[in-house]
């Protein structure tokens, strides 16, 4: 069964098992030095028995040799102190012998014999001197039986299995040097040996390791290359180790990859915008399906072909001069481009461009929306603005005139029912009529038909306009007006200021309760002047802070109720904006403020 482990686990066997082996060598090694000195202190031991039961062999020879004799009894005293001190240096020499063999039995045993005999041989040797002394030199022929006896003791301190032992120790320690040279060889060998082996192994381990390493490692960059060119990787690794999850993300990262590229694919292929690559001579280099609508040009007919052949011929140099500036600043912040290409069939295209210079690939990248329905939905509706201005605002005029003479009885007069009922169309038209002038000016703000007179402003004259124009709406709702008198003066438009501060107090007194005040404030700030129009109605939600601003907003859905176009506040801040300035609203439940800015110098 093939084991899964993990590269770093083979990695650690591949460290541990030589390190395994030279701990055995190394053991192996201790051993043999642990056995060669053991070898070396028996080898010493043996050394000191054998000089030890040499020098006792030399002591006794030494006293034999001088009193073993008929002459040496006449020659040498032999008193009490003399041999005392002889039988006490050869105890001595006995008790270090025994010393050095106590755990020894069988050679301590034959130590005590052969002390025993060197004792009995002193007291033989004791009887022959008195016996000498006694006869005065004579009986010698008596005393040849002690003689005898003395040499037979002799013989049992030196008996044969102590010169033995003397002759077995004293080999032992000669043999030191052959022992301490075979451990060494051993150790040698040994060395030499596991050295090898381990060498051999570590070659073989490593070989392993590395080649299925290498091997799995190249497999892994042969699929990057492989992804790289959209050839089919190698089959996915098996095992558990990092390489094989290696292997088996770098397969699920490329599924992926796949996967992503193929929905990208089908985005750009499916794209009604034309999306596309140009080179920097101009030329296609990649392009979406969408082309065959944009021009009636199948794409592969695209490729390789000039951008500004299909670019009508007053527009060449505006598409021109945008590419180079998206090549020569990376910080180009480049607006969408409107021109104008042509199709195959002659048709003017309408176009907006979006494009990326990318300096890795040397290349634009370009997004071609075709405007040609939206330019046609302007100009109907173009259409649409000059027919309510022509068709709907001369006759809501006459109709306005003639409520006028109804209403000041140029013509007659109504009953009460009947008047109500002329003042009733009278507001409706002039509501038709705002309505339509409002529209009127948010196209030309938007178209930027829209010009301002900048000059001079002091707050407080617009502050005084503004306060006629509203007092009479301000009385029919019964709300207070309350201008702030002040001396600022701004850099704006007067007429357009004045429409921006009549729209919000007029705002502000439709949204008032009876018997509210509407306040009307200015303060000077750093660059700037901020117009402050307060009112005490019913507030506004916080999700409608915002929403207020565009068209057709208002609170409540209370257009009905009170009045309006539902373009006074777009009006009021597309004003402002032109201006420089800004304007919001700020509500917490009860009452509204609505502020504006404006600069306070040309």
């Amino acid at each position: 069964m093939r084991l899964h482990l993990s590269l770093t686990s083979k990695v650690l066997i591949f460290v541990s098992v030589p390190l395994l082996i030279q701990l055995g060598l190394i053991t192996s090694l201790a051993s043999l030095q642990s056995q060669a000195e053991q070898a070396l202190r028996v080898s010493t031991h043996s050394g000191k028995i054998s000089d030890a039961i040499n020098k006792i062999s030399n002591d006794v020879f030494e006293i034999f040799s001088v009193y073993g004799n008929e002459k040496s009894l006449e020659e040498i005293s032999f008193d009490t102190s003399t041999a005392q001190q002889m039988m006490e240096r050869i105890h001595a020499d006995y008790d270090v012998l025994r010393q050095l063999t106590q755990d020894q039995p069988e050679i301590t045993k034959a130590i005590t014999t052969s002390e025993e005999a060197s004792n009995r041989c002193m007291r033989v040797l004791k009887d022959i001197k008195t016996s000498f002394l006694k006869t005065g030199g004579e009986g010698r022929n008596d005393r040849k039986v002690m003689w005898h006896k003395l040499r037979d003791e002799m013989k049992g301190i030196l008996y044969n299995e102590l010169l033995s032992i003397g002759d077995e120790q004293k080999r032992l320690s000669q043999k030191a040097p052959e022992v301490q040279a075979e451990f060494r060889e051993k150790a040698q060998s040994i060395m030499i040996v596991i050295g090898l082996f381990d060498l051999a192994l570590g070659l073989a381990l490593a070989l392993f390791l590395t080649k299925g390493i290498t091997t799995r490692l190249q497999r892994v960059s042969e699929n990057t290359y492989r992804l790289a060119s959209g050839m089919p990787l190698h089959k996915v690794m098996r095992g558990s180790d990092e390489i094989a999850r290696l292997d088996q993300v770098f397969h699920k990262m490329a599924s992926e990859i796949k996967e992503a590229s193929r929905k990208e694919r089908a985005i750009v292929e499916n794209a009604r915008d034309l999306i596309c690559t140009i080179d920097t001579q101009g030329r296609f280099l990649a392009v979406n399906q969408a082309a065959e609508a944009f021009f009636g040009i199948e794409p592969q007919d695209l490729l390789g072909k000039h951008f500004i052949d299909l670019v009508v011929g007053s527009d060449t140099n505006k598409a021109l001069d945008y590419l180079e500036n998206l090549k020569q600043s990376d910080n180009y912040n480049a607006t969408p481009l409107e021109i104008e290409m042509r199709s195959s069939a002659g048709a003017t295209v309408e176009t907006l461009w979006s494009a990326h210079w990318a300096e890795e690939e040397n290349s634009f990248f370009c997004v071609i929306h075709d405007m040609t329905d939206r330019r046609k939905a302007e100009k109907l509706k173009q259409e649409v603005m000059a027919m309510i201005t022509h068709d709907l605002r001369t006759p809501l005029s006459t109709i306005n005139n003639v409520l006028d003479f109804f209403e000041n009885g140029t013509y007659g007069t109504f009953d009460a029912k009947g008047r109500n009922y002329v003042l009733m169309a009278k507001r409706n038209a002039d509501r038709m009529v705002a309505l339509i002038n409002d529209l009127l000016d948010i196209e030309k703000i938007k178209s930027g038909m829209m010009q301002l007179e900048i000059d001079t402003v002091s707050l407080n004259r617009c502050f005084s306009n503004c306060q006629a124009a509203s007092l009479g709406l301000a009385e029919e709702m019964s709300v207070k007006l309350d201008f702030e008198p002040t001396d600022i003066t701004v850099a704006a438009d007067e007429q357009r200021l004045d429409r921006v501060l009549s729209n919000l107090v007029a705002n502000a007194i439709k949204y008032s309760p009876k018997g509210g005040t509407v306040k009307v404030t200015a303060a000077q700030q750093r660059n700037s002047v901020a117009v402050r129009v307060e009112d005490q109605g019913p507030g506004i939600p916080p999700d409608m802070l915002e929403a207020v601003f565009e068209r057709f907003q208002q609170v409540g859905g209370s257009s009905k109720s009170k009045g309006g176009s539902g373009l006074g506040l777009t009006i009021c801040k597309a004003i402002v904006e032109m201006h420089g300035g800004k304007i919001w609203v700020e509500s917490r439940g009860q009452g509204s403020s609505f502020i504006f800015t404006l600069p306070n110098q040309l």
